[in-house]
């Protein structure tokens, strides 16, 4: 059976649309399934719309108060019945009609999740997401050592046993995909990634605008470092290592040549830089011990 769980707030203008087109495409699979709305304390008129909608095997769960897109996932996969989970967005963005590819795919490859990846010719991206999504995805990339076509599509399916392993790591609001995609990338979960169309919005988005598109950039970097050290911390430390080692020893050589002595600088570099690499190993060994239990 499959779960989708579409996370609302303050949707009113796509969210009759999102789930009627949801209920159609998983419709024509061969699979039993079930859509979980989770209405995340919607201010607008999203609760009315939800209280009189009529498309069938629709669950709505309603949050009290706003909690945020990962404690409505979360939420959802508590509430849940499948042994397959689901997620997209209710603001019209995702190509919710290509579930069925996605579905397939899943069957087909065996893989323990297949992301919608976001890279299809003419993907309707705003520009002033580009360059902060080009950013976070070169962090992912190197701190992962994976190319990532898209770290935080919300557009995937996924087995209850890999949406479980990790709920104690989802934030509380942004960003449970990119935490799901390093999580199951880190821990060699199998992972496919789908082409797929993006569209425009319908309504108005709080997340990239202002204030919150910054606070939301540093937090999807903060979030990408922290599930790196809590899985491959080695892959992190090496970095800052390598760094602070080859400047220092570049320091030492230029003050031995030039002044026929050891830069106390130079030194002081390459201690530190030892010290962190020592440091990632230990890192390393403790989360490869804590593995082996």
């Amino acid at each position: 059976m499959i779960s989708l769980l579409v996370p609302v707030f303050n949707e009113e203008a796509a969210i009759a649309d999102t789930l009627k087109r949801s209920h159609d495409a998983l419709s024509k699979t061969s699979e039993d399934f079930e859509i979980v709305v989770i209405n995340d304390g919607s201010t607008d008129g999203t609760t009315r719309i939800l209280q009189s909608l009529e498309v069938p095997q629709v669950t709505v769960i309603n949050h009290p108060y706003n909690k945020g897109y990962g404690a409505s996932i979360k939420t959802g996969i508590r509430k849940s019945k499948g042994n397959l989970l689901a997620t997209t967005d209710a603001d019209g963005t995702y190509p919710i009609d290509d579930f069925p590819i996605l579905i397939n795919n899943l069957k087909q490859t065996g893989a323990d999740m297949v992301i919608g990846a976001r890279i299809k010719k003419g993907v309707k991206i705003p520009l002033v997401r580009r360059p902060a999504k080009a950013i976070v995805a070169l962090l992912a990339n190197t701190l992962t050592g994976i190319k990532i076509p898209d770290n935080n599509s919300g557009m995937r399916i996924f087995t209850r046993e890999l949406g479980e392993k990790f709920m104690h790591l989802y934030p509380q609001r942004f960003s449970f995909t990119m935490t799901l995609t390093v999580a199951a990338l880190t821990n060699d979960y199998s992972v496919e990634f789908v082409p797929i169309d993006y569209f425009k919005r319908v309504g108005k988005s709080s997340l990239s605008s202002g204030f919150n598109g910054i606070r939301n950039f540093l937090g999807f970097l903060g979030l990408i470092i922290r599930i790196t050290t809590y899985f491959r911390p080695l892959r992190f430390f090496a970095w800052p290592s390598a760094i602070l080692m080859l400047s220092g020893f570049g320091m030492m050589i230029d003050t031995i040549i030039l002044n026929e002595n050891i830069s106390d600088a130079g030194m002081l570099l390459l201690l530190t830089g030892l010290q962190i690499g020592l440091f990632g190993i230990l890192a390393e060994v403790i989360v490869r011990y804590q593995r082996a239990q």
